[in-house]
């Protein structure tokens, strides 16, 4: 027979799936499944992507700023998304020179991965780029918006809709990569190194769980090996900065290339600005709060 303390968790643990905000995604990992998310390496185009031609950000040059935005998290029920912040700023800001041009987001634009709170998101982005002038928000994807399978909303609403994809300004590379499961996987790192190798160009890697600062809460890459690999490919390979989120907390680290961890816009209101050198071929950043 069953005793009364395993029938008691085996409640306890079919409530937990049921009721949890997150459901059964963190015991099955529902859509979590990196490989089938990055088969594939997408190159942004300007002749075959109307939206990035649009935008001119291939042939941006010269001196420009660039807004890194990451988890908003909207949909959130613990705490309202208040942007008025950012677009205050932005107004105060606008006319000068250190503008930013486009913007990048560092994933968990939403809290449950739900089509309602990426409409919420869209509805942000269009403001950011119809009344403020933002050429373009480029997305990676976090792990909160895949939850309960939800990968298929982030592809469809998420520009540019892939989350493994590369574009180039006139002398850099800028690499998003997809870390929403915690890892690259052994496809998307293969596919990676080789891209790079034959890349020369300075390069920005973006993406969504920071590679370098390991917090005792595991909040970071699953694999240690896999991290130092990667880190050890980025010195290689001319990186000049990771753009990294998920933290909620800012932080800054020097490898012989700058890694930079994005607080959480949705709880802290904070962001931050990259600003790009093409000519010398450095950057900069700033953290606003």
């Amino acid at each position: 027979m069953i005793s009364k303390t395993f029938r008691l968790f085996l409640v306890t643990l079919f409530l937990t799936l049921v009721i949890s905000c997150y459901g059964s995604w963190n015991f099955l990992y529902e859509g979590n499944n990196v490989d089938e998310r990055t088969e594939s390496f997408n190159m942004l185009d300007s002749s075959t992507d109307d939206n990035f031609s649009a935008a001119g950000i291939s042939s941006l040059n010269g001196k420009y700023t660039v807004l890194i935005i990451s988890d908003t998290h909207f949909g959130n029920t613990k705490k309202e998304i208040n942007c008025a912040p950012l677009f205050k700023w932005l107004e105060q800001l606008r006319g000068k020179p250190e503008y930013p041009v486009f913007a990048i987001c560092l994933g968990d634009v939403v809290d449950l991965g739900r089509q309602e709170e990426y409409d919420l998101y869209n509805a942000f982005c269009k403001k950011l780029q119809n009344e403020y002038g933002i050429r373009l928000i480029f997305n990676s994807c976090g792990n909160h918006d895949i939850y309960q399978g939800n990968w298929e909303n982030w592809k469809k609403n998420c520009y540019p809709y892939k989350s493994f994809y590369k574009f180039k300004t006139s002398k850099f590379s800028w690499y998003c990569l997809d870390t929403a499961s915690g890892t690259i996987g052994l496809n998307q790192y293969r596919i990676l190194s080789e891209e790079m190798k034959t890349d020369p160009s300075p390069k920005v890697v973006f993406t969504h769980y920071p590679f370098v600062r390991f917090n005792r809460d595991t909040s970071n890459m699953a694999e240690t090996t896999e991290r130092n690999k990667l880190i050890s490919e980025f010195a290689k390979n001319n990186v000049k900065c990771v753009l990294g989120g998920h933290l909620h907390t800012s932080a800054i680290d020097n490898l012989g290339f700058m890694n930079y961890i994005i607080p959480s816009f949705g709880y802290s209101e904070s962001w931050g600005l990259l600003y790009i050198d093409e000519d010398s071929e450095t950057i900069s950043f700033e953290f606003i709060s």
